[in-house]
């Protein structure tokens, strides 16, 4: 009898696990990094055609605003990741440029291009110059205030 109880709770245990991982193991979307480095790279009309009909890629993150990537995934679904220079994060920390920054890359495209993040500064903590590091959490905060 105890055998039994142990058997019937062990099978339970089982069959909670396999739920518990098959739930959280499946995978919703799937991103890639659009770097733009390089050379013959097919023009970003092409890419996000490409993305959009062949694969099941749903998100993309761009490592600058290029304005032709951004129009080119107007109406794509796809959601996109736009990350500000590193060199913007010193002026961003100024209200007023950052509103002109956002009204500039940003506002031109959001709504018909689905930005759904916009980072500050790629890899600042692991090799900016002091200056990035210290004005980074002032530009993100004065950007966000900009975008308000």
């Amino acid at each position: 009898m105890e055998f039994s109880k142990i058997q019937s709770l062990l099978s339970v245990l089982l069959f909670l696990s396999t739920i518990f991982v098959q739930h959280f193991a499946a995978v919703h979307s799937i991103g890639v990094n659009y770097g733009t480095l390089g050379n013959n790279l097919p023009p970003p009309a092409q890419v996000a055609q490409f993305f959009k009909d062949k694969t099941t890629i749903d998100r993309i993150k761009i490592f600058d605003v290029n304005p032709d990537i951004l129009r080119a995934f107007v109406g794509t679904g796809i959601f996109v990741v736009v990350t500000v220079p590193n060199g913007e994060i010193p002026n961003l920390v100024n209200i007023k440029y950052a509103r002109r920054w956002a009204g500039n890359n940003i506002k031109p495209f959001y709504s018909q291009t689905k930005i759904n993040y916009i980072l500050v500064g790629n890899e600042v903590l692991n090799w900016g110059p002091q200056n990035l590091i210290d004005n980074l959490v002032s530009a993100m905060k004065t950007l966000h205030r900009a975008l308000i």
